[in-house]
């Protein structure tokens, strides 16, 4: 069976105003992370600012938990449910495996659908850096730091 490799969760802002809007991606490996928020053009860049950062380590603590990440992301794709909620932005999974073929898969549900798997990949998001938006959850408090 092959192995994931890279994984590519992006999200974007649902149903709101045009000065909270924005797309986000953040593209996991076993030895980096990534992160890009990219802001709706017509938003205000005092408050809704563009970020961008990455991460590269050799770290087997790093690789132990993108392996955890890993196990947990072939359940998330391959999730029969049927979740759709129509204010929310979507949750998008791209997952690449070792022998370069990917599967994709759109949701379109709250975040806490995904919280253990989430909670997992926070753990390899640098303390210094806010939480991705894309990873956001009750546990990150009631409103997005944004």
């Amino acid at each position: 069976m092959s192995e994931i490799v890279r994984i590519v969760i992006k999200g974007a802002s649902g149903y709101g105003p045009v000065d909270m809007a924005y797309e986000d991606k953040i593209t996991l490996t076993d030895s980096s992370i990534s992160y890009e928020y990219k802001p709706h053009p017509m938003s205000n860049p005092e408050t809704n600012a563009y970020r961008k950062w990455s991460y590269k380590t050799t770290s087997p603590e790093f690789k132990e938990v993108f392996q955890a990440v890993a196990d947990r992301t072939q359940d998330i794709i391959n999730c029969e449910d049927e979740l759709m909620a129509c204010d929310i932005g979507p949750t998008e999974i791209i997952v690449t495996y070792d022998d370069k073929h990917r599967e994709h898969e759109c949701f379109f549900c709250p975040s806490e659908y995904f919280r253990e798997w989430f909670l997992l990949i926070k753990q390899l998001v640098p303390s210094f850096e806010k939480t991705p938006e894309v990873l956001w959850t009750a546990d990150d408090g009631e409103l997005s730091r944004l």
